[in-house]
Protein backbone atom coordinates (compact mmCIF):
# COMPACT_ATOMS: atom_id res chain seq x y z
CA UNK A 1 0.00 0.00 0.00
CA UNK A 2 2.88 2.25 0.88
CA UNK A 3 4.42 1.56 -2.51
CA UNK A 4 1.12 2.40 -4.26
CA UNK A 5 0.94 5.65 -2.33
CA UNK A 6 4.46 6.56 -3.27
CA UNK A 7 3.71 5.65 -6.89
CA UNK A 8 0.64 7.90 -6.76
CA UNK A 9 2.72 10.69 -5.26
CA UNK A 10 5.37 10.22 -7.92
CA UNK A 11 2.69 10.23 -10.58
CA UNK A 12 1.07 13.37 -9.13
CA UNK A 13 4.47 15.10 -8.99
CA UNK A 14 5.19 14.12 -12.60
CA UNK A 15 1.79 15.45 -13.67
CA UNK A 16 2.46 18.74 -11.83
CA UNK A 17 5.82 19.07 -13.56
CA UNK A 18 4.21 18.37 -16.93
CA UNK A 19 1.48 20.93 -16.23
CA UNK A 20 4.04 23.58 -15.28
CA UNK A 21 6.06 22.84 -18.40
CA UNK A 22 2.90 22.98 -20.52
CA UNK A 23 1.98 26.40 -19.08
CA UNK A 24 5.44 27.72 -19.96
CA UNK A 25 5.23 26.24 -23.45
CA UNK A 26 1.72 27.64 -23.84
CA UNK A 27 2.99 31.19 -23.36
CA UNK A 28 5.94 30.46 -25.61
CA UNK A 29 3.63 29.10 -28.32
CA UNK A 30 1.26 32.06 -27.92
CA UNK A 31 4.08 34.57 -28.49
CA UNK A 32 5.44 32.51 -31.39
CA UNK A 33 2.02 32.37 -33.07
CA UNK A 34 1.40 36.07 -32.48
CA UNK A 35 4.80 36.88 -34.03
CA UNK A 36 3.98 34.67 -37.02
CA UNK A 37 0.62 36.43 -37.46
CA UNK A 38 2.29 39.81 -37.16
CA UNK A 39 4.83 38.78 -39.83
CA UNK A 40 2.04 37.50 -42.04
CA UNK A 41 0.06 40.72 -41.56
CA UNK A 42 3.12 42.80 -42.43
CA UNK A 43 3.78 40.69 -45.52
CA UNK A 44 0.16 41.04 -46.63
CA UNK A 45 0.32 44.80 -46.07
CA UNK A 46 3.42 45.02 -48.26
CA UNK A 47 1.78 42.84 -50.91
CA UNK A 48 -1.29 45.08 -50.82
CA UNK A 49 0.85 48.16 -51.41
CA UNK A 50 2.67 46.41 -54.25
CA UNK A 51 -0.64 45.39 -55.83
CA UNK A 52 -2.00 48.92 -55.50
CA UNK A 53 1.08 50.27 -57.24
CA UNK A 54 0.80 47.64 -59.98
CA UNK A 55 -2.89 48.43 -60.51
CA UNK A 56 -2.14 52.15 -60.70
CA UNK A 57 0.63 51.53 -63.25
CA UNK A 58 -1.66 49.26 -65.31
CA UNK A 59 -4.37 51.91 -65.20
CA UNK A 60 -1.94 54.54 -66.50
CA UNK A 61 -0.79 52.23 -69.30
CA UNK A 62 -4.40 51.42 -70.20
CA UNK A 63 -5.36 55.09 -70.30
CA UNK A 64 -2.36 55.90 -72.49
CA UNK A 65 -3.21 53.02 -74.85
CA UNK A 66 -6.87 54.13 -75.03
CA UNK A 67 -5.87 57.70 -75.84
CA UNK A 68 -3.46 56.47 -78.51
CA UNK A 69 -6.15 54.18 -79.98
CA UNK A 70 -8.59 57.10 -80.02
CA UNK A 71 -6.08 59.27 -81.87
CA UNK A 72 -5.27 56.50 -84.36
CA UNK A 73 -8.99 55.82 -84.89
CA UNK A 74 -9.66 59.51 -85.49
CA UNK A 75 -6.87 59.70 -88.07
CA UNK A 76 -8.13 56.52 -89.82
CA UNK A 77 -11.72 57.82 -89.84
CA UNK A 78 -10.56 61.08 -91.44
CA UNK A 79 -8.58 59.13 -94.05
CA UNK A 80 -11.57 56.92 -94.87
CA UNK A 81 -13.88 59.94 -95.07
CA UNK A 82 -11.45 61.66 -97.43
CA UNK A 83 -11.23 58.53 -99.63
CA UNK A 84 -15.03 58.16 -99.77
CA UNK A 85 -15.40 61.87 -100.54
CA UNK A 86 -12.91 61.57 -103.39
CA UNK A 87 -14.65 58.47 -104.81
CA UNK A 88 -18.08 60.13 -104.60
CA UNK A 89 -16.78 63.18 -106.45
CA UNK A 90 -15.21 61.01 -109.15
CA UNK A 91 -18.23 58.75 -109.69
CA UNK A 92 -21.36 59.88 -107.78
CA UNK A 93 -24.04 57.78 -109.53
CA UNK A 94 -23.49 54.46 -107.72
CA UNK A 95 -23.72 56.27 -104.39
CA UNK A 96 -26.81 58.24 -105.41
CA UNK A 97 -28.54 55.07 -106.60
CA UNK A 98 -27.54 53.20 -103.42
CA UNK A 99 -29.00 55.94 -101.22
CA UNK A 100 -32.18 56.00 -103.35
CA UNK A 101 -32.64 52.22 -103.06
CA UNK A 102 -32.03 52.32 -99.29
CA UNK A 103 -34.53 55.19 -98.89
CA UNK A 104 -37.09 53.31 -101.00
CA UNK A 105 -36.73 50.17 -98.88
CA UNK A 106 -36.98 52.09 -95.62
CA UNK A 107 -40.05 53.95 -96.89
CA UNK A 108 -41.69 50.70 -98.02
CA UNK A 109 -41.00 48.99 -94.68
CA UNK A 110 -42.27 51.94 -92.62
CA UNK A 111 -45.34 52.41 -94.83
CA UNK A 112 -46.26 48.74 -94.70
CA UNK A 113 -46.39 48.67 -90.88
CA UNK A 114 -49.23 51.21 -90.75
Amino acid sequence: MEQALSNNEKLAEALRLLEDAAKGKKEELRTLVSNKYRNLKDALGEAELDMAAAVAAARKRTMAAALQAKDVGLVKAKEIAADVDEQVHENPWPYISGVAVAALLIGYILGRNK
